[in-house]
């Protein structure tokens, strides 16, 4: 199966949603539910000081790491259990 192409997508519509992820290692709150989308055609920037879990978030999209709760939706696909080579090749890169 390939990836939607960019004329697969409309514009504005949302390509990735982010909706109530958390993240947590042992005691250590990582992430709390942070949700956000992303549109065709938009450029968005994670940012915050060290420790606020910027690197977690881009991990948990790119399937490294797994939510502990929340969803990830890319290209209108949840998927809970993502592996890194399968993001790769739905097209999320970092």
């Amino acid at each position: 199966m390939r990836a939607p192409s960019a004329t697969d997508i409309a514009a504005g519509e949302v390509i990735l949603a982010v909706d109530n992820v958390s993240l947590g290692f042992g005691g250590v709150k990582a992430l709390t539910d942070v949700s956000f989308d992303i549109k065709k055609g938009e450029v968005r920037a994670i940012i915050g000081p060290n420790g606020a879990g910027k690197t977690s978030m881009l991990n948990c999209i790119n399937g490294f790491y797994h939510p502990t709760s929340g969803r990830i939706t890319f290209k209108g696909k949840t998927r809970p259990k993502m592996r890194p080579h399968e993001a790769a090749a739905g097209g999320i890169a970092r």
